[in-house]
């Protein structure tokens, strides 16, 4: 199913570049994570640090998201990147020369933040701008693949470069990465393009776009979905480091071998999602990764055991992705063209925020009853409250029982 979008020369030339910049992305990311464990040893700053990036996409995203409906969306596409670029240079300077601190870090992770907050709405806008509605679920499960590959060979390549040339090459190497991504914006052409100028004031689209947004019932199902999984289950893929380290004695290698083994269940989740379609049976599999999400978690907070927990981290990769990457095919194949800058603003503010936002109460739980009490308690009940949404999803909502009908 997956190769017939690949006919498209746009889709298949965005994808080469977005990898490109995806890897990059990660590796900066268990950098980011590895550095704050570095000059802390603190598990409320991995929270906080996390919380720095994702927060603004809670702040700012739905703002940004009417930005994606009026302007053009490949110039904020170059204007992000470029800035990216730039933000991925300072860290690289700061940590090589040994004049970052947690709080210089915490800023700059901040503003890479609000640079992401404002591309996230244009990049997933993006792709249905290059191949045909028909295949639109099989594309955004295509760049699945393409981000969970990134995600297992992000961290390889980061542990890779850490123990060779060092923490900061690993900033280097995301700056160069964001050249792919604008060299593929150069080359590619829009199906569809923004109209010249605003329909209405601003806020007025801003106001509208939530309107809509929660008055879909299917939209707004899925937004329940990815907050539950993400406010618990993402947040513990924030805490890597401190499960490295703490739960399971390793150092950087051990970081990049938990975030790979995640990375890897993904991209089977990615594989899978090309079979569901976008119906009532992909929605049923996202509530059920729910409720499993919730079980892994608990069992990674009662063991120590090393293989396990790789075992455990692979299923929880693949139920997060099969959750966040379902959830956002069944809103891109929902939404009207006018209104997808929003809405998915508002997936990305929750997809994004959630796990940040868990993962500081996880953290300052952790710090005074042990990461592993901490993960037990919050698996049970996310487990508990992903079991009550499986039973609405079932026996109580109008979207499935009028999808089931028909």
């Amino acid at each position: 199913m997956v190769s017939r979008v690949f006919a498209s020369r746009d889709f298949t030339i965005y994808l080469v570049g977005s990898a490109f910049s995806l890897h990059g992305l990660w590796i900066q990311r268990v950098a980011v994570g590895w550095l704050a464990w570095e000059l802390t040893g603190s598990e409320v700053w991995l929270g906080l640090i996390a919380l720095s990036e994702f927060l603004p996409t809670v702040l700012f995203g739905p703002f940004f998201g009417v930005w994606a409906d009026r302007l053009d969306r490949k110039t904020v596409a170059y204007v992000a990147n470029v800035i990216s670029i730039a933000l991925s240079t300072l860290l690289f300077a700061l940590t090589a020369t040994g004049l970052m601190d947690i709080y210089i870090l915490w800023v700059i992770t901040a503003l890479v933040g609000i640079v992401g907050s404002a591309f996230q709405p244009v990049r997933m806008s993006l792709i249905p701008s290059l191949v045909p509605r028909e295949l639109l679920a099989e594309a955004v499960a295509a760049q699945s693949i393409v981000f969970n590959v990134s995600r297992f060979m992000g961290p390889a390549l980061a542990g890779i470069a850490i123990a060779t040339m060092g923490l900061a090459s690993a900033f280097a190497l995301n700056a160069i990465s964001y050249l792919a991504m604008i060299a593929a914006l150069l080359l590619i052409e829009l199906r569809t393009r923004r109209s010249g100028g605003p329909k209405s004031h601003f806020f007025a689209e801003l106001k509208e776009g939530i309107t809509y947004t929660f008055q879909h019932a299917a939209i707004r199902q899925q937004l329940l979905i990815v907050a539950l999984s993400a406010l618990f289950g993402r947040s513990v893929i924030v805490m890597l480091p401190a499960f490295a380290d703490d739960v399971f004695g390793g150092g950087s290698g051990t970081l990049a071998t938990l975030t790979s083994v995640s990375g890897a269940g993904a991209v089977i989740a990615g594989i899978c999602l090309t079979r569901l379609g976008s119906g009532t049976r992909l929605l049923r599999s996202t509530v059920l990764a729910t409720v499993l999400t919730g079980l892994l978690m608990a069992g990674l907070g009662v063991t120590q055991s090393y293989a396990l927990g790789i075992a455990l981290f692979a299923v929880l990769g693949f139920a997060l992705t099969l959750i966040g990457i379902g959830s956002q095919s069944l809103i891109q194949t929902r939404v009207a063209e006018a209104m997808r800058g929003r809405v998915l603003s508002l997936w990305a503010a929750v997809a994004f925020s959630a796990p940040a936002i868990g993962s500081v109460v996880i953290g300052a739980i952790a710090a005074r009853i042990g990461i592993g009490t901490a993960t037990l308690l919050s698996g049970l009940l996310c487990a508990v409250l992903a079991i009550l949404l499986a039973w609405y999803v079932y026996y109580g909502s109008p979207a499935v029982a009028s999808r089931d009908a028909s």
